[in-house]
């Protein structure tokens, strides 16, 4: 750069530095006309134009320098990624930090937001093949562990993580990762205890936080109210203060209803929440979806098709995203997803709308001050146990679920023990419900069966250590490993299929399976479940309840055992219930998308009112 461009280009930095941001963004672009050939003004003003949020100019003169250099650069390239990267564009981030790593392999930041950028977007291979390559610093081992989890392998993902616990910057990520390893396999309490840590050392470390409230979920040493202590801990350190909306008069138009969610996309979700959009009346509700989608796909198109209005706010900082739900004059807004990845709950501390609801994604309570209402029914959150909820309840007169089948799942076959002369139980859950409670239960249920085996379907079962621990359980209760199939399938049609191999499913507790149990009742699998703590312990009873088996929910583990047992002993019974289970549960609530939306456009009518009610009331006051 010349010393003139370089007077100007401190010239504008001046500015900004004083306050005066429109100015230096005037004199920036004026700068970057007149760089003509120097690609290091053009550097500069690309760098300026990005730290002022103007992504798309930043990306046209990033690539305008590097057309230019007379030899290519890593900065030019690392520029351009993040130029791309702010403006939404994927594909050409990971290229540019690529190629930048490429062009610099001694800069390992270059290397690291490269693959930050492959895991983010879940290219787990390419990036592990990347890593793979570069030197063991603690960054790289970090994120090898990522990779390592992602592909199943437990013991590699903890042996990288702990490689990287000492390191002062990637500690407290590596000890995080770890925990996420724990919880994983099962291990919560260890998870929970490493979690305490890094709590303790960074307090202000919010997704520290939202994971240990994951793993809470799954622990059975905690009552109900403990768990909702909790998430009141976590919205007194984390949650906005809300910012009052009230509810206008609706004045004759139609409901405003949004859906916030960043999982449109290929997910369970989908499978739950397109028959309720598509079954919407619209003469009463204008359906709006507010997309968190990073990087959409054919599922996002899908979804976008069956609304009115799709706004895509996954690059809206909360502030911008509260401004567009309120300019939109939403009514009700929508949580479908609660603690989960990517979910804006902190936009719903400051309130979208007057009135806010969780449901679906997530199960559990959010802890936000400013969601009104948990959306279940009596089977879910019994009368008695709101006080696990920090919303108040809004009950609904019939299952809160719609299950719309993927057109791949198989046909039902007949039960396996026909052909294999015993009885096959099975659980297709994640690992980290199966506690010791749930494996004692089990193998009660094996030993009350003799000949019977246990089918257990889950990633970490690709590695050997995984299935050698969950082995090493089952034996402490008398249980030999040779009566355990400890497998993974994949692709998801193989999984579905699957269940051909299972006579009986055993729901775990306290945290009972939600898509598992519709997928296994689908494939003519019938469920034992245990009433256990509200509400994420009571979807098997909500579902059974529902298709009319309330016999196959116990209300406690003595019960559970010797259902799953007499399931077994009467296998003339369970066939019966298996052949009927898939037009059972196709002619019940559980499939009637059309009848859950009208169900919910008058619970969000009445949400909707009590918002009304509530600001005229404390307006007349």
């Amino acid at each position: 750069m010349s010393d003139a461009a370089g007077r100007e280009a401190s010239e504008i930095v001046a500015l900004a530095a004083a306050g005066k941001s429109a100015e230096a963004i005037v004199r920036a672009r004026a700068f970057a006309q007149d760089a003509g050939t120097d690609p290091s003004a053009l550097q500069f003003c690309s760098r300026f134009l990005a730290l002022a949020g103007l992504a798309d100019e930043a990306l046209a003169l990033a690539r305008a320098a590097i057309r230019i250099e007379p030899t290519p650069s890593a900065y030019g390239r690392r520029l351009e990624g993040e130029a791309a990267a702010l403006l939404g564009d994927a594909q050409a981030a990971i290229a540019a930090f690529g190629a930048a790593a490429e062009l610099d392999p001694t800069d390992p930041g270059l290397r690291l937001r490269w693959a930050d950028l492959l895991i983010r977007f879940e290219r787990y291979i390419e990036a592990d093949s990347g890593l793979a390559r570069a030197p063991a610093t603690p960054g790289i081992q970090r994120r090898r562990a990522v990779c390592a989890l992602a592909f199943g392998r437990v013991a590699e993902a903890e042996r990288f993580a702990r490689a990287a616990l000492d390191d002062p910057d990637e500690g407290p990520l590596a000890r995080q990762w770890l925990a996420s390893v724990m919880i994983q396999t099962g291990r919560v309490a260890e998870a929970r205890a490493e979690l305490a840590k890094v709590k303790r050392a960074l307090p202000s470390r919010e997704n520290a936080w939202t994971d240990d409230l994951f793993a809470a979920n799954y622990d059975p040493a905690l009552d109900a109210s403990a768990l909702k202590a909790l998430y009141a801990e976590w919205a007194l350190r984390f949650c906005p203060r809300e910012t009052p909306l009230a509810a206008p008069a609706i004045g004759g138009r139609r409901l405003r209803v949004a859906y916030v969610s960043p999982d449109f996309r290929r997910h369970s979700l989908r499978n739950f929440i397109a028959p309720v959009l598509a079954a919407h009346d619209r003469a009463k509700v204008e359906v709006y979806a507010y997309a968190l989608v990073p990087s959409p796909d054919a599922v996002t198109a899908e979804l976008q098709g069956l609304v009115d209005v799709w706004r895509d706010v996954a690059r809206d900082d909360d502030e911008a995203f509260v401004a567009r739900a309120r300019a939109d004059g939403i009514d009700v807004a929508v949580d479908l997803a609660g603690h989960t990845a990517g979910a804006r709950l902190k936009a719903f501390a400051r309130r979208l709308a007057p009135a806010q609801v969780t449901w679906l994604g997530y199960g559990g309570t959010t802890g936000v001050p400013a969601m009104d209402w948990y959306l279940a029914d009596d089977r879910m959150v019994p009368i008695g146990a709101e006080d696990a909820l920090s919303e108040r309840v809004w009950r609904l007169d019939r299952a809160p679920f719609a299950f719309a089948p993927p057109a791949e799942m198989p046909a039902v076959t007949p039960p396996p023990s026909r052909d294999r002369g015993h009885t096959t139980f099975g659980s297709f859950s994640r690992l980290v419900r199966i506690n010791d409670d749930v494996v004692a239960a089990w193998a009660r249920i094996l030993l009350g069966v003799p000949g019977s085996r246990l089918t257990l379907n889950a990633l970490p079962f690709v590695d050997a250590l995984v299935r050698g621990r969950m082995e090493g359980r089952f034996e402490r209760f008398g249980v030999g490993r040779e009566r355990l199939d400890l497998v993974y399938t994949s692709p998801q049609p193989a999984t579905w299929a699957a269940y051909g191999g299972i006579d009986v499913a055993l729901d775990p507790f306290p945290h009972n399976g939600g898509v598992t149990t519709f997928e296994a009742l689908w494939m003519g699998v019938p469920v034992v479940s245990l009433r256990a703590r509200a509400p994420l312990g009571r979807y098997g009873a909500c579902l059974l309840d529902a298709l009319d088996m309330s016999a196959w929910c116990a209300d406690d583990v003595d019960g559970y055992v010797a259902c799953a047992i007499a399931a077994a002993r009467e296998p003339a019974h369970t066939a019966a219930t298996r052949a009927g289970l898939r037009a059972r549960m196709a002619g019940s609530v559980l499939c009637d998308g059309a009848g859950l939306a009208r169900a919910l456009e008058k619970a969000y009518a009445g949400m909707r009112e009590a918002a009304f009610s509530a600001g005229t009331s404390s307006d007349s006051v």
